[in-house]
């Protein structure tokens, strides 16, 4: 058997036994409610209880902190930036609760994570930069493949890979148009940026900024006049603009 199958069905095994597990317990509790064990099982979940209130206080306090500072400790950014991620996931599912939109809670989380790249006040060189643009800025009738070479774009104007490649050759950076995640990471590995700015939807720029940590990101989020992945759009201006803020005392 693959071993992809075995994780998989080993990861539902021992989700089914810590299930099982736990209903035996409910069940136990349900039964004999004054039971010692009921008592020590009440005290053990307000710790945990607790020790994620406190968790969840510290790292809103180091987020602000960071924020107010402008440009904080290394060790500090760093544990802001692990305590988000973990978090990340719960948030977004106390949003549903409260009828947040995904796009919401995510941009919120861009907004965030934006402002603690830019905290950090990364030194960059204009080659320790990656734009990663997504495919869906193409013209979707345009015939010329441009994912494994950008600068196969035959720059008639239709669509603003014309001007972002312009404007990644006046700025000398790396840039890079991806299909997804598996594209994104390869042109990381290959590349090895110190900071990557990224274009896309809500929903890929925050799982980049996830599975690229502790790896900066920033993350300018796309307009979509046609829906998803469709001739979407993003002001060059707006992207150059933040080129300037990051490289432009350097270049």
């Amino acid at each position: 058997m693959p071993a992809r199958k075995r994780l998989f069905l080993g990861l539902f095994l021992l989700f089914t036994f810590i299930l099982i597990v736990s209903l035996a317990l409910l069940a136990y509790f349900l039964v004999r409610p004054e039971a010692p064990l009921f008592q020590y099982t009440l005290i053990l979940f307000f710790v945990l209880m607790a020790i994620t209130a406190i968790v969840s206080l510290f790292a809103l306090t180091l987020v602000i902190v960071s924020l107010l500072r402008g440009t904080p400790p290394p060790w500090l950014s760093k544990t802001v930036k692990k305590i988000l991620i973990f978090l990340f996931p719960i948030i977004v599912m106390l949003g549903r609760v409260f009828r947040f939109t995904q796009d919401q809670v995510q941009s919120s989380f861009i907004g965030v994570n934006n402002k603690l790249v830019e905290a950090e006040n990364l030194e960059l060189t204009p080659q320790k930069l990656l734009i990663l643009l997504p495919h869906c800025l193409q013209d979707e009738d345009c015939p010329h493949k441009i994912t494994l070479d950008p600068f196969n774009c035959r720059r008639c104007g239709k669509c603003p890979i014309d001007s972002l490649l312009t404007m990644a050759e006046k700025w000398q950076v790396n840039v890079q148009v991806v299909t997804g995640g598996t594209l994104a990471r390869r042109a990381v590995k290959m590349l090895h940026p110190r900071c990557v700015l990224a274009v896309a939807c809500e929903r890929d720029l925050s799982s980049g900024i996830v599975d690229s940590a502790p790896l900066p990101v920033w993350g300018i989020p796309n307009e979509r006049p046609m829906g998803p992945c469709r001739n979407t759009w993003v002001s060059p201006a707006a992207v150059e603009q933040k080129l300037e803020e990051i490289l432009g005392s350097r270049t």
